[in-house]
């Protein structure tokens, strides 16, 4: 009939992935290039990165649901055993929450998603909903350079994973998005050509949990990204990095089921902002900036702190070893 629009699904995810790139590329230009922008100018570039967030966030989810029905259209029900083929067809059901939505692409549907996709979506998550439910600060090279991460992850997922003939009719705004994306991208190739020199020459380097780029520097109680130019104290650079980079839940969440929450007392400075559990360390203190290889930090069996370990591990730091040494 004339004057009426048909949108698939998968259409509105791309579009939604789109709009994301378009708000963010108005953000990145919003300032005009201004030391000091002006109000209007700020509330230009929040609103627009307000947005691209906002979108990002509903596209993936969308997209997700897109493949999971193509795998069965049962699948996009929070309750298979209540699917309902008529109800779907006129909207009226509960869809699957995004958590289970990730583990049935996994479970199911064999989608590949490392542990570090994984920590990223999450994190995005919880960056949406500390903006819409109880304010949030932030940056534009922040923004521009987790939205570009996960703009790029999504395109790379559509196209890996769905029907080839069902992308058929989507090559154009692939393409366009594909564009979009190099304009993004552009913006956080120049920012680390800025500060590359900077950041090789420091010692105690880390991801960053707002912008999630290599570039948190933390030294004698300094903690600094200098992509992002975020700041924090110690103990709220740990626990940060804690939720967005590891993606552990709150401690209380993470206790109750018997686990154990990665922060402890550096044996190094004293301070509590040792995180452990790290990808590629024992542990890193956010105070001190020192860090610890595999192998290099172990439990002492009195005292349950993190010592430091040596050629003679006898299992119990220094500290207790010389208590049981003076009261015998």
């Amino acid at each position: 009939m004339q004057g009426e629009f048909r949108f698939s699904p998968l259409e509105n995810g791309l579009d939604f992935l789109l709009s994301s790139l378009e708000h963010l590329t108005e953000a990145s230009a919003g300032s005009g290039g201004a030391a000091n922008p002006s109000a209007d100018q700020i509330r230009h570039q929040k609103r627009h990165l307000k947005y691209a967030l906002l979108h990002l966030c509903s596209s993936i989810e969308l997209l997700f649901k897109v493949r999971l029905h193509q795998e069965h259209w049962s699948l996009v029900f929070s309750n298979i055993d209540k699917a309902d083929k008529t109800a779907q067809d006129h909207g009226e059901f509960e869809s699957v929450d995004f958590h289970e939505l990730t583990e049935r692409l996994v479970r199911i549907c064999k989608v590949a998603l490392s542990d570090k996709q994984i920590r990223q979506l999450k994190s995005l998550r919880k960056r949406r909903n500390q903006l819409e439910h109880f304010g949030a600060v932030d940056s534009l090279p922040a923004m521009s350079a987790s939205i570009s991460t996960m703009v790029s992850f999504t395109i790379d997922f559509v196209e890996a994973t769905f029907r080839p003939e069902s992308l058929a009719e989507q090559d154009l705004l692939i393409a366009e998005l594909r564009s979009k994306l190099g304009t993004c991208n552009a913006f956080v190739e120049q920012r680390w050509k800025e500060i590359r020199k900077e950041v090789d020459g420091f010692y105690s380097v880390i991801e960053c949990p707002t912008c999630q780029q290599l570039a948190l520097e933390v030294e004698a109680g300094s903690v600094r990204c200098r992509f992002c130019y975020h700041t924090s104290r110690p103990e709220e650079a740990a626990n940060e990095y804690i939720a967005r980079v590891l993606g552990y839940d709150s401690r209380y969440a993470v206790e109750k089921d018997g686990g154990e929450w990665p922060l402890s007392t550096c044996p190094e400075c004293g301070d509590g902002t040792l995180v452990t559990r790290l990808p590629k360390h024992d542990g890193f203190c956010f105070n001190c900036g020192q860090k610890w290889q595999s192998g290099e930090l172990a439990r002492c069996c009195d005292c349950n702190e993190f010592y430091r370990t040596d050629d003679v591990d006898v299992g119990i730091c220094t500290a207790c070893f010389r208590a049981k040494v003076e009261k015998d």
